[in-house]
């Protein structure tokens, strides 16, 4: 596959499968002076991008029970503003490269940090550039691509801001690339088998290891993943256990 017509129609395909999957295309000349910026600097060695992430994510959350930023913990908002991020960027990258053998370029990817709503993503990649949907080179290319470059240099920035773990955002990683594979695999059955292998090749990894494992499947056949950390969700004031809490029994 190339070009950007192209690109774009296999944006707009996995697009349809949930909000995570959804990438906005190139459609022109990348933009200067927009204000979009790549989503690297959210890793950026001062944290100042990733700690005003943290921020909007507290202010919204605590909008939402009749509260304020300060209703929200600091680790809370980041630890929930991490995994909205690794949904963001995991999810359409896999769906992308099971579903049409297409590399979604994270470094390409933008976000606009002068916004005024939840975060979204644009891509500034030309040509949709080939990958092999072999469950054991997408879980590599995730690794080297998204998750090492991108997800751990903002569990860096974070941990350099405030007080988190750097564990427990691992976790977050993880299960985002899990519910990706979940909901995928429920939107299109036949990458199901194919998206519960990626994130068990990631499992087997260095940089995820020992933050999940499945448990078996549920009465959709669909697998079902326990993650061995909390990302905080419970402490908020209308909180819960999400269902692969590692606190559930």
């Amino acid at each position: 596959m190339s070009g950007g017509m192209v690109l774009a129609e296999v944006l707009g395909d996995v697009g349809r499968i949930n909000m995570f999957f959804q990438v906005e295309p190139r459609t022109g000349p990348e933009p200067r002076g927009e204000g979009w910026e790549p989503v690297t600097v959210l890793g950026g060695a001062d944290g100042k991008l990733a700690a005003e992430e943290v921020r909007r994510v507290r202010a919204r959350l605590g909008a939402l029970s009749g509260g304020g930023v300060q209703d929200v913990e600091w680790r809370v908002g980041a630890s929930l503003f991490h995994q909205g991020l690794a949904s963001r960027l995991l999810s359409p990258a896999l769906a992308l490269a099971l579903c049409h053998g297409v590399r979604l370029r994270a470094p390409d990817l933008r976000f606009d940090p002068g916004r005024s709503g939840p975060l979204t993503l644009r891509t500034v990649q030309k040509r949709a550039e080939p990958i092999s949907a072999i469950p054991a080179e997408v879980a590599e290319w995730l690794d080297e691509s998204v998750v090492g470059p991108v997800l751990m240099g903002v569990e860096a920035a974070l941990a350099g801001v405030g007080r988190i773990s750097t564990g427990l955002l691992r976790g977050n990683t993880t299960a985002a690339l899990a519910g990706a594979a979940r909901a995928l695999g429920g939107a299109r059955p036949e990458r199901r088998a194919a998206a519960e292998e990626v994130v068990r090749l990631m499992l087997d990894r260095p940089s995820l290891s020992g933050t999940g494992h499945y448990t078996g499947k549920d009465r959709s056949g669909l697998a079902v993943f326990r993650r061995t950390t909390c990302c905080l969700y419970y402490r908020l004031p209308d909180g819960g256990l999400c269902g692969d809490c590692a606190l559930r029994h």
